[in-house]
């Protein structure tokens, strides 16, 4: 399962033409297109917009399976 963080706060935008370049720390996470219907997001992978807020999708950190929960266990029943 992914999580997500908000980036709402740290994304900026440039006119480029009919659309908007979004950017986050220099890098270009997506557009904005303006048209007759409405406004058309165009989001990078790894980010979404969603209730006018836009986010940056994460993996979890992954913890590690153990090989074995205990050390010399010659008992048995651990």
């Amino acid at each position: 399962m992914n999580d997500r963080r908000d980036v709402t706060s740290r994304v900026f935008g440039k006119m480029k033409g009919g659309s908007m370049s979004l950017y986050l720390d220099q890098n270009e996470i997506g557009q904005i297109r303006f048209t007759n219907q409405g406004n058309m997001y165009e989001m990078a992978e790894g980010f979404e917009f969603d209730a006018d807020k836009i986010y940056k999708r994460e993996k979890p950190a992954e913890i590690p399976n153990p090989t074995k929960y205990v050390d010399e266990c010659d008992k048995g029943w651990c």
